[in-house]
């Protein structure tokens, strides 16, 4: 059975991934727009996944995994794209998505470490 901790990240990634599984949407444009939106719905599962993660642990290497984890999943959601009507997958969205992510872990490692020291 999955331990509890791990639920909010695992459906933070259904919902990006129901998400991304819509045909695209028609938004008003906004310069960059697209990829904040990236950046941000990947900041949150960086959080998320870090924080269940790090239950227990501050170690480096499952900071690494978690980021490295994320990106996979990013590139991944991306490749899916590409079988559904009016998206496609997009480096420069990937690159938001891995950024994203990783801003999200390292604020949360960086939270946890503060909340150590204190």
């Amino acid at each position: 059975m999955i331990e509890r901790r791990w639920w909010p990240p695992i459906l933070w990634a259904a919902v990006i991934l129901i998400g991304t599984s819509w045909p695209r949407l028609q938004l008003p444009p906004v310069e960059g727009g697209d990829k904040l939106l990236h950046a941000l719905v990947y900041t949150v599962l960086g959080v998320l996944t870090t924080r269940a993660a790090l239950m227990g642990s501050r170690r480096a290497v499952t900071l690494a995994l978690v980021i490295g984890g994320i990106a996979i999943f990013g590139a991944l959601d991306e490749l899916h794209q590409a079988w559904i009507p009016g998206r496609y997958p997009s480096m420069a969205d990937w690159w938001a998505d891995a950024l994203g992510g990783t801003a999200g872990s390292l604020a949360s490692w960086a939270s946890r470490s503060m909340r150590a020291v204190a």
